[in-house]
């Protein structure tokens, strides 16, 4: 490899450098931890362990499926709590974990606690466990007559919901595992240079 090919080589590195500081730059880091609102409470313990901030494998593979298992779960609230201390229990990446919460935002909350619940009834029912439809889940409700009362009564949605959510979170957990192994075998392949 002469002189021009090593410097494209390492202005390529450079560049895929520059993207991922850029993408991760709302993310929390070593330096900036204690302006999150619920991790500041937690940042000089986070501050001390190196391997929160590791970007190897074995810090970036629990981050990713234990992140997608918690995003899928109707823990709304209490979301980065747990996954600060299942970062700290599994020695997972903190960016990659936080980051991965994101994905239930108020705009996707609906439709993923919606196929948790459907997923998790049907689940329930196949290993027999009979559940009755709650009538504020259905097309007929009628919303003209609804009182903050009746929030009680989607109290029962939430273990078909949380079944659902630990499914779906599994299969998304699994997936993101393997797609992170197989780009990270295409990424370390030689390059082959003309």
């Amino acid at each position: 490899m002469n002189s021009t090919e090593s410097q494209e080589a390492q202005e390529l590195r450079f560049k895929r450098i520059r993207r991922l500081k850029r993408w991760m730059r709302p993310l929390p880091r070593r330096s900036n931890i204690h302006n999150y609102p619920v991790l500041k409470w937690f940042a000089e313990t986070a501050y001390k362990r190196a391997y929160l901030w590791s970007f190897k494998g074995k810090a970036i593979k629990p981050a990713l499926f234990w992140g997608m298992v918690i995003s899928f779960s109707p823990l709304v609230g209490i979301q980065m709590l747990i996954v600060f201390f299942l970062a700290l229990f599994t020695r997972a990446n903190l960016p990659v974990i936080v980051a991965l919460q994101w994905i239930s935002n108020p705009f996707t909350m609906g439709p993923i606690y919606f196929a948790d619940y459907k997923i998790g009834r049907i689940l329930l029912e196949l290993a027999g466990f009979k559940s009755k439809k709650n009538p504020l889940l259905s097309s007929e409700y009628d919303w003209s007559n609804f009182k903050l009362n009746d929030l009680w009564e989607l109290l029962d949605t939430f273990p078909p919901m949380f079944v659902g959510g630990a499914v779906i979170g599994v299969f998304f957990g699994v997936i993101s595992i393997f797609s992170y192994n197989v780009l990270a075998k295409l990424y370390k392949k030689p390059q082959i240079t003309k």
